[in-house]
């Protein structure tokens, strides 16, 4: 009985837990933290690790097929196409092609993990610092996790904009109740922006389904949201085609963020909350690079390969650009910001090269930037939080009050710059590989934006890290709670084995990205 309600029929049900735990234990959390005062935390912490164990399961899974029926081992010759495993499918409404469907590949497995990996850290994050309103701030934390959860599982394009626009809601309130002085202002900013982005994508949406209805051979008739029988259709590159693309994209963009849409951003990451800030950077932002992915290699392929110059124009931009702005910040979280508009400007030249080393260096760049920012979001916090300020000129010889999490600030900061041997390398490496066959001139011109990477982190932690003991922050300390050396420890850790054994990843994502690079 206990197999079948976890498994489901033929090991699939796997996926469904994953799905739904988090927004089923989001009540029970606020329930229990509302009748004992502090339990909310640790059940939160329980429903989110349950998670991430499931995510594990279908982890293995996904790579061994040990644990499934045998009529689930025809997905090994599905898998080698770019097809689906661990598949649910259930009709919804069938008069227009809608299913409840969920499934992982190479491209999105990953994401679960890290997705299920990140709220375990974020929870444990809240631990020292989040003290008002518990109940509804762990509750808001689960439902957000069903939203992200939810986007790189869907294999349905209404699951995924549904579980897409979930994300916004409890966001919304994290950055609006347990934010910095301009929370409420940057919530709003945040909510709009993303939804009007969403609102856009919707209409290319729309626009797929209107176009699939042309292929009844495939689709049996009528429109679909299948991502599977959207796969199996040759939409070519007329105009209408290009259009739903442009729609899409606008979409992916915003959410990355990339430049000239990226101004939500930095203002969301200095006011939300540091366990926000680093769910925002570590997932919210790969939800965008996912979705470009997904839509340039598994639907519209020749779309991208008409706008290709465009995607890696705002990818050249957006990491120069972001590099450029980083150097000029003196509040420390603000830089972190910044950067994620750089390094996610890697995804997008990464895309743009439309080959398999573009696609899996942009996926690998989304994993390890989904560790390191949010590493470097947790530092931010908590030196602001111990030292009462956040100011790079101010941090003067931090080193001498909190040498562990200084030492750690080093180690995440050339991780983030790419220092071979850590996380942060083998996407640059892989995406400038691609830039080399594609066009050599874009791979010269992003090194310069490697260069000012390197630049404002070694000027971050020369005015901080470095110099004399700087006797305004005596009353600083380092981190003491056990929940604090968890974030910094596993998120260290992690950094550093992808790093030494970056084949964890690439592996995983090999049947993925030959099929994207087949489809050009």
């Amino acid at each position: 009985m206990i197999t079948q309600i976890l498994f489901g029929e033929n090991g699939i049900g796997v996926l469904t837990l994953i799905f739904l735990l988090p927004i089923l234990a989001a009540l029970p959390t606020w329930f229990i933290g509302r009748v004992r005062e502090g339990f909310a935390r640790y059940f939160a912490l329980l429903m989110s690790v349950i998670t991430f164990g499931l995510a594990i399961l279908a982890w293995m899974m996904y790579e061994n097929h040990s644990l499934l029926d045998s009529s689930m081992h025809a997905n090994r010759d599905a898998l080698a196409s770019g097809g689906w495993t661990l598949v649910v499918n259930i009709p919804w409404i069938e008069s227009i092609g809608m299913n409840f469907s969920l499934g992982v590949d190479g491209l999105s497995m990953p994401l679960v993990l890290l997705s299920g990996f990140i709220f375990c850290i974020a929870i444990l994050a809240s631990f020292k610092d989040i003290h008002e309103r518990e109940p509804a701030y762990y509750a808001m934390i689960l439902l957000l996790e069903t939203g992200v959860l939810g986007t790189f599982l869907a294999t349905d394009f209404v699951i995924f904009y549904v579980a897409w626009e979930l994300v916004l809601v409890p966001m919304f309130f994290l950055i609006g109740i347990w934010g910095g002085p301009r929370r409420e202002y940057a919530a709003i900013y945040f909510f709009i922006y993303t939804h009007v982005a969403s609102m856009v994508m919707l209409l290319g949406i729309i626009g797929i389904w209107l176009k699939s209805a042309d292929y009844p051979e495939v689709t049996g008739g009528g429109g679909t949201f299948s991502f599977d029988l959207l796969r199996q259709i040759d939409f070519g590159a007329e105009t209408f085609v290009l259009l739903i693309f442009l729609a899409l994209l606008f979409g992916f963009i915003v959410k990355v963020p990339s430049v000239p849409f990226h101004t939500w951003l930095p203002l969301a990451h200095v006011e939300a909350p540091t366990p926000g800030s680093m769910i925002l950077a570590g997932l919210l932002l790969k939800m965008g690079g996912y979705g470009l992915m997904r839509m340039s290699g598994w639907f519209l392929p020749h779309a991208l390969t008409e706008f290709a110059w465009l995607v890696a124009v705002i990818g050249i931009v957006s990491l120069l650009y972001g590099a450029w702005v980083a150097l000029r910040q003196v509040d420390m979280k603000s830089l972190v910001a910044y950067s994620s508009v750089g390094h996610m400007g890697i995804v997008l030249l990464g895309v743009a090269a439309q080959t398999e080393e573009g696609f899996a260096g942009a996926q690998f760049m989304q994993i390890a930037h989904g560790i390191i920012s949010p590493l470097l979001f947790f530092i931010a916090g908590t030196i602001g939080h111990s030292a009462h300020t956040r100011d790079i000129p101010k941090l003067r010889g931090i080193a001498k009050h909190m040498p562990i999490t200084a030492a750690v600030l080093v180690f995440a900061s050339f991780a983030s710059a790419g220092l071979p041997g850590l996380a942060g390398f083998w996407s640059e490496l892989l995406v400038f590989i691609a830039l080399f066959e594609w066009v050599p001139v874009l791979a010269f011109i992003a090194i310069f934006g490697i260069i000012f990477t390197a630049a404002y982190y070694l000027w971050m932690l020369q005015r901080t890290v470095f110099g004399d003991k700087n006797p305004e922050l005596s009353h600083a300390h380092d981190v003491s709670h056990w929940s604090q050396y968890s974030v910094l420890g596993l998120l260290s850790l992690f950094t550093l084995i992808l790093g030494l054994f970056p084949a964890l990843l690439l592996d995983m994502m090999t049947e993925a990205t030959a099929f994207f690079e087949s489809q050009f």
